[in-house]
């Protein structure tokens, strides 16, 4: 069987290398792609072990211990790197800094296996296994937790900018890096139930453990470059300041200064937001899937710091949401007026880029799917309509 799992392994190690050439040369998102080409190598360095011939039950050789493929503590940083530079287009901040521990290890391996035979045997029985095979594990552990969490953090961010600045939102963060994210926890936590369990019973058949880092690789390696054919929207560094409105002058007639009324109090964005939403709607932009925020500001002859505020302080919502309820409304529009039009093409009609956020939104916005509107028809189109003029979407059911 380990034979077996190890033949599997190996051929898993050379479709991540060839996944990982296929990435380095992608030409959307490139710096992003390249460290995620570098994490399948990793990945593949990590089974490396289980395809030479060890199992995890018997005492590993000293040949294969120190061979310098398997370095756990790069898979953290660059993972990590791929997400950031994917989000904000700047990667790690300091990236030597955080391939030092990676870098540490790997010419120590490097050190350990040009030892003579008989020293290399020594120093994995004595040193290595009793101090510094401890202490990488223990390192790997912390370094996939740090970097774990970092990614979670940054991922929240970047959905909250979306959905402040894209009508499309879902299409970037809503699905593939959060699966990421999830895959790195699951990965996480199967490695520290391996380890305490080594440190605090006994050494355990881990062939399934690498089998999982096999699939792992393959399925970031195929998804990954699925979602080259896109360009993800960068969120900078720190949000842009809001523009203050300006106040203005006084008027003087005869010497007797007369102020404009109401100059201090600043724009009335309820106002504004509702006036900026029905020419949005008269227009029809609303219709085109990669909407942003530059693209409407550009066209309502604002900047992006006005339109925010008329939308978020004005009506109540965010981008994203506002562009879905206009969507919603014209799906609900469409249905009722072709009882035999596909429901995929009436959502892309109608501007949403999947089918899991046009049912989303539109159950939000109607109070039922878009398959039960169409069946229970025209005793609820009325009162979808009224309650679409006058609502909003609930947190977190935006699209995206």
């Amino acid at each position: 069987m380990p034979t077996v799992l190890g033949a599997a392994l190996l051929g898993s190690g050379l479709l991540s290398a060839t996944l990982a050439a296929a990435l380095w040369t992608a030409t959307n998102n490139p710096d992003a792609n390249r460290r995620l080409s570098l994490v399948l190598l990793v990945l593949a360095g990590m089974t490396s072990v289980y395809s030479l011939g060890w199992t995890g039950r018997v005492d590993v050789p000293a040949t294969v211990a120190f061979m310098p493929f398997n370095l756990p503590l790069a898979l953290g940083p660059l993972l990590f790197g791929y997400i950031s530079t994917l989000a904000t287009g700047r990667g790690l901040s300091r990236p030597l800094l955080h391939i030092i521990p990676a870098a540490v290890h790997f010419l120590y391996l490097c050190a350990a296996i040009s030892l003579p035979e008989g020293a290399r045997a020594a120093w994995k029985d004595g040193p290595h296994d009793d101090v510094v095979k401890p202490l990488l594990e223990a390192a790997t552990l912390a370094s996939l937790t740090s970097y774990t969490f970092a990614g979670l953090g940054l991922l929240g961010r970047y959905r909250r900018w979306l959905e402040h600045e894209r009508s499309d939102a879902d299409r970037y963060a809503g699905r593939w890096l959060t699966r990421v994210l999830i895959a790195l926890l699951a990965t996480l936590v199967a490695l520290t139930l391996v380890r305490l369990y080594t440190w605090f019973v006994a050494e355990l058949e881990t062939g399934l453990l690498y089998v999982w880092f096999g699939i792992w690789a393959t399925w970031l390696g195929v998804e990954g470059w699925r979602y080259t054919e896109r360009r993800f929207p960068v969120m900078p560094a720190s949000p842009a300041p809001a523009a203050e409105p300006s106040i203005a002058p006084v008027e003087v007639h005869d010497a007797v200064p007369v102020a404009v009324p109401d100059a201090a109090a600043g724009p009335d964005w309820s106002e504004i937001g509702v006036r900026w939403r029905s020419q949005t709607q008269a227009a029809g932009w609303w219709r085109e899937q990669d909407l942003s925020l530059s693209d409407l500001a550009a066209r309502l002859g604002t900047n992006t710091a006005y339109l925010s505020r008329a939308v978020n302080e004005g009506l109540g919502m965010n981008f994203n949401e506002m562009i879905n309820r206009m969507r919603a409304a014209e799906a609900a529009r469409l249905i009722d007026g072709d009882a035999q039009a596909s429901l995929m093409q009436i959502a892309f009609d109608a501007g949403f880029s999947s089918k899991a956020t046009f049912n989303r939104v539109f159950r939000t916005v109607h109070g039922v799917s878009p398959s039960e509107y169409r069946r229970l028809g025209s005793q609820i189109s009325q009162r979808a309509r009224e309650s679409e003029a006058s609502g909003r979407l609930e947190p977190g059911e935006n699209g995206a």
